[in-house]
């Protein structure tokens, strides 16, 4: 009978995580697909960056006090939250930014490249050679890139393409700090301090280009509130889901963000897709699934 409900325990615990990790991908994959109805609207990606910042410190917060997590952090661990938070503001800027210059579709696949980007990563760190198999997977993520950038690449506003791969990158050297250096901190309590952060880094940019527009029409008010709760909202689903199935089950249903953004630019704002960037599109996906599902195995017991 114990056995029996210790199984029904599990199970109920990696369906409510399995559901989490994909509330998560659709809601992040949403908010990049509102970003050109947001600065359609009169605003500007610094604007929405620095309020998406300031809801997630209290809501983060909050849900810190909830919980009953202590903020308090030691000297070391507050220069770590430095750099973290230095990456967070570009991160929380480029996602979206990126999809003011850029169709959304190509700025989803661009961020996206923090999966291979972060194996490659690891393997320089650890000095050990990732195998072929995983090589060739971030090749084939790499290519797809070229094909969907190498096809019609005067019509893109290069500064689009720049935003979205920085970022992009800033999220894979985030995501593997926090594994190497603040793994003992409350993922929670991450956030919270790297939302912080990057809202002093934010709104300095803002004042020193004059860049902060709220939005000036009610579509352009609906894009900028669903953008920031949808990004606040969806990243504590995306630690519960990690804490009952674990990082490798996550990253793999995490696949579904691009996919909702490229769905979501079809299907709402009626965006154009080549068979170009579709056969772009499905090898960048082939090749971070397949990097993920490898490491999956690798680390499935």
């Amino acid at each position: 009978m114990a056995n029996a409900t210790i199984s029904s325990l599990v199970n109920s615990n990696k369906i409510t995580g399995i559901f989490c990790a994909i509330l998560c991908s659709i809601g992040l994959g949403l908010a990049v697909a509102l970003g050109p109805m947001t600065f359609n609207g009169g605003t500007t990606p610094l604007t929405v960056a620095l309020f998406r910042s300031l809801f997630s410190v209290f809501f983060m917060g909050g849900l810190c006090l909830m919980l009953g997590k202590s903020l308090r952090l030691s000297l070391p661990m507050c220069l770590n939250m430095l750099v973290l938070g230095a990456l967070f503001s570009h991160m929380a800027f480029g996602n979206i930014g990126s999809t003011r210059y850029i169709p959304i579709s190509l700025a989803a696949l661009l961020f996206f490249i923090y999966p291979p980007v972060v194996t490659l990563i690891n393997a320089f760190l650890d000095q050990k050679h990732p195998g072929y198999t995983k090589i060739s997977a971030v090749i084939v993520s790499f290519a797809g890139l070229s094909i969907m950038l190498g096809i019609g690449f005067e019509k893109f506003d290069y500064r689009g393409v720049i935003i979205g791969i920085t970022a992009g990158i800033a999220c894979a050297v985030n995501i593997v700090w926090v594994s190497r250096r603040v793994q003992a901190v409350h993922p929670f309590v991450i956030v919270f301090y790297q939302s912080i952060i990057a809202a002093v880094i934010i709104f300095g940019l803002l004042i020193k280009f004059d860049d902060f527009s709220i939005p000036e029409t009610n579509f352009g008010w609906w894009g900028f509130s669903l953008i920031i709760l949808l990004q606040s909202c969806s990243i504590p689903l995306f630690y519960f889901s990690v804490q009952r199935i674990g990082s490798e089950t996550t990253g793999l249903l995490n696949n579904l963000q691009p996919v909702a953004s490229i769905m979501a630019a079809v299907l709402i704002f009626n965006e154009i897709l080549t068979t170009q960037r579709v056969l772009g599109a499905v090898m960048v996906l082939l090749g971070i699934i397949m990097v993920q599902y490898l490491d999956y195995r690798r680390k499935r017991p």
